[in-house]
């Protein structure tokens, strides 16, 4: 199987490089989907494909079946709008059958391709990288043969820091309405301070 190959640029969604997600998976996992363009989706689909497809037959004759079934997860769909998604993740931890844990970590590069270090480069939504990715196949009886793309590196060409996201990242574009800018310098005005009448004490 061939090893690392680097996605197409694309826009991260809720990415987990810098801390893993531990919610469905205590020993944690790294993960990060990009969208990518229909042009760049479709050929790195048919990238990953020609290598399942070999990996496919190559299990058939393993296992003796011409017919293995297949699963139904794919790593690059589209999605219900026609976007083009990639899916990559990696496990952060793995216990071996002697008891020992072995971590793992996503390497990070800025856009000239240097290192840059987990503390320095928070990547959030909206973020536009590459990830360098290991397609791994699998089988399962009653899932099916199946591919991963085992997340190794991100290279982070335009940083959105993570917790955060542009208004683009989440589907926004520019109105006429309500101006933050207005709205702030409504907030530093100086108080009107209300006049008192004159009034008869009783």
């Amino acid at each position: 199987m061939k090893k690392n190959i680097t996605t197409p640029k694309g826009v991260a969604s809720y990415p987990h490089v810098n801390e893993p997600n531990t919610r469905f998976n205590p020993m944690g996992e790294y993960s990060c989907t990009i969208v990518v363009s229909e042009e760049d989706g479709i050929a790195f689909s048919e990238t990953i494909g020609a290598i399942f497809d070999a990996e496919y037959e190559r299990e058939c004759i393993i296992r003796k079946n011409p017919k293995l079934k297949k699963s139904q997860y794919f790593p690059v769909t589209q999605d219900e709008e026609g976007k083009w998604i990639i899916k990559t993740k990696q496990v952060a931890k793995v216990e071996a059958k002697n008891g020992d844990v072995y971590s793992f970590d996503i390497k990070l590069f800025d856009a000239s391709g240097q290192p840059v270090k987990s503390e320095n480069c928070r990547v959030g939504s909206g973020s536009q990288v590459k990830c360098a990715v290991e397609p791994r196949t699998w089988y399962n009886p009653s899932v099916g043969f199946g591919m991963t793309l085992s997340l190794r590196a991100v290279q982070v060409i335009e940083l959105v820091e993570g917790g955060g996201g542009n208004a683009e990242s989440f589907g926004f574009g520019a109105e006429e309405g309500f101006s933050a800018e207005t709205f702030d310098e409504v907030l530093t005005e100086e108080p009107v301070e209300e006049p008192v009448e004159e009034g008869v004490d009783f």
